[in-house]
């Protein structure tokens, strides 16, 4: 017995010191992370270590209902629910980026345009933009111009829908005039998108953006992290396992065991 409990520390030494080397290569190009856990009032911190922190608004709100890891996520119901994340330089301007995030619909579609996420930009609201389609629970993911990218995401690719009340992992990745899905880790479709698209001035939208008439979708959101480069396979599943670490604002990386719970 004494050899086994110190075997278990060892392992637990192990993966507790290895956490901190995927944190630092994951660390690479990361513009932003909000895990939801928790709000400072409307603020929902910004883990990444860069404090582009977001601030919830119009009835959006952090929920402990449903989520993936550490007790919280994001509660969008429709109207002008939102949470922003202001304009800074990085995301002004980058090109190749990858986007990554658990959602969970808990309704069906309303047949309209109701928006996921966007990041608009002088003449764009899709930088990208995420709508659900009108048609069924897949994730209408498009860049300007030419309004290019997937019609309705899904679990099994383009034009396929998702099951209510389930948590998918997604994940999108721009480079080189390609959007390329993922779902639960699993690339799952690749379209054509512009070669250079539509940037500039424009902050980072969860649910309703102020660049669209529309209104925002019903989903809970969790672990939503935006990064100013592509991210490899590997890179995103290490990234939906939890191995992406929280930042101290001195951006010394600290150590989670939010891996290690799921």
């Amino acid at each position: 017995m004494k050899h086994l409990v110190i075997l278990c520390c060892v392992v637990a030494l192990t993966a507790a010191s290895a956490l901190p080397c995927y944190g630092a290569a994951l660390d690479d190009g990361l513009l932003v992370h909000l895990t939801f856990d928790k709000a400072s009032g409307d603020t929902v911190e910004d883990t990444s270590g860069g404090g582009h922190d977001g601030t919830l608004s119009s009835g959006a709100a952090i929920a402990t209902d449903e989520s993936v890891s550490g007790g919280g996520s994001i509660r969008i119901e429709g109207g002008d629910n939102r949470l922003e994340v202001e304009s800074f330089a990085a995301l002004e301007a980058y090109q190749e980026n990858t986007y990554l995030f658990w959602i969970n619909f808990p309704e069906p579609v309303t047949g309209g345009w109701d928006q996921i996420l966007a990041k608009p930009a002088p003449g764009s609201d899709r930088s990208p933009g995420l709508w659900v389609h009108t048609g069924g629970l897949g994730i209408h993911y498009r860049y300007e111009p030419g309004n290019l990218g997937f019609s309705a995401f899904g679990p099994e690719g383009d034009n396929t829908h998702f099951e209510m009340n389930e948590w998918y992992h997604v994940a999108g990745v721009t480079t080189d005039g390609e959007l390329v899905g993922y779902v639960n880790g699993v690339e799952k479709a690749k379209i054509a998108v512009p070669g250079a698209f539509a940037q500039g001035d424009g902050g980072l939208y969860v649910g309703n953006s102020p660049a669209y008439a529309g209104p925002a979708a019903n989903f809970y959101m969790d672990e939503l992290a935006v990064y100013e480069r592509a991210l490899t396979p590997a890179e995103i599943n290490l990234v939906m396992s939890g191995a992406l670490l929280p930042v101290s604002p001195a951006g010394m990386l600290t150590t989670s065991w939010a891996a290690l719970r799921r």
